[in-house]
């Protein structure tokens, strides 16, 4: 599970949940809407609150806890800032990853779609 989720561009991230979403809805009428969507917020305040904590407790121990609001950090002397404007990060194999996997997932849902109907 080290992969999962997979680094994905947050815009893309994102838009992949909302395809999820509007799939999701489907037939629901607003009660059933209503209360998945409570479960899967319930569901995302827990993931978010652990993490939360499990973060301070890591950067307390790896002694990594910075306050960009310090003097310090204002006045240009913070971790953060640097003389360099190179990126470090490329991120078009990622970009070409998400773009096929929202392929694959339209075909898929396009896929369900017909299977519905063909019972319907």
């Amino acid at each position: 599970m080290n992969n999962f989720p997979p680094n994905i561009n947050p815009t893309t991230y994102n838009l992949i949940a909302v395809a999820i979403g509007i799939v999701l809805v489907g037939d629901l009428n607003a009660n059933e809407q209503n209360s998945l969507g409570n479960w899967f917020m319930l569901l995302g305040q827990y993931l978010a609150t652990n993490a939360s904590q499990q973060q301070l407790i890591e950067s307390r121990i790896e002694n990594n806890n910075i306050n960009i609001n310090s003097k310090k950090s204002k006045s240009g002397n913070g971790p953060f800032t640097t003389d360099s404007n190179v990126s470090n990060q490329n991120q078009r194999g990622e970009v070409d990853f998400l773009l096929d996997a929202i392929d694959r997932i339209y075909e898929e849902l396009n896929n369900i779609k017909e299977q519905i109907n063909d019972d319907i």
